[in-house]
């Protein structure tokens, strides 16, 4: 009685390919979402308030930008457990880790997917820049 492997595999290229569709939405959504906070914000005067020696929009950005970054490590952690699992020889014992994730497609695109959203959470750390650096509105 053969079995065949192909809906395992299949399982597990559909995980790691939706873990990179989660990673570049959450990336998206939080980009426009603060993005346009600040173009609302200057438009009809919301959170125009201080609080804490911050503005009100710089605070809300804060807050949102904060909450992202939880939820993007979640999405590096799924595709590192993936990577992790794809490797042929046990992870702690095998010094030649990344040699072998070029063996095997499924590895490489976990770790593929891993960087990439890795480089989304640099994005979103990077976001803090501009929050406390610029003033939005034009305002002096």
């Amino acid at each position: 009685m053969a079995t065949t492997t192909t809906p395992r595999i299949e399982h597990d290229q559909s995980q790691t390919r939706r873990y990179l569709i989660l990673g570049i939405i959450v990336w998206f959504v939080h980009l426009n979402v603060v993005y346009s906070l600040a173009s609302l914000a200057c438009t009809w005067g919301w959170l125009s308030l201080t609080i804490v020696g911050m503005s009100g929009l710089q605070l809300v950005e804060t807050i949102i930008t904060l909450l992202t970054l939880p939820l993007m490590l979640f999405l590096i952690y799924l595709p590192w457990r993936e990577w992790r699992r794809f490797q042929s020889a046990e992870p702690p014992s095998n010094p030649h880790i990344l040699e072998d994730t070029e063996k095997d497609r499924r590895p490489l695109v976990a770790c593929i997917v891993m960087l990439l959203n890795s480089l989304f959470f640099l994005f979103i750390i990077g976001w803090f820049v501009p929050i406390f650096a610029l003033r939005p509105c034009g305002q002096s």
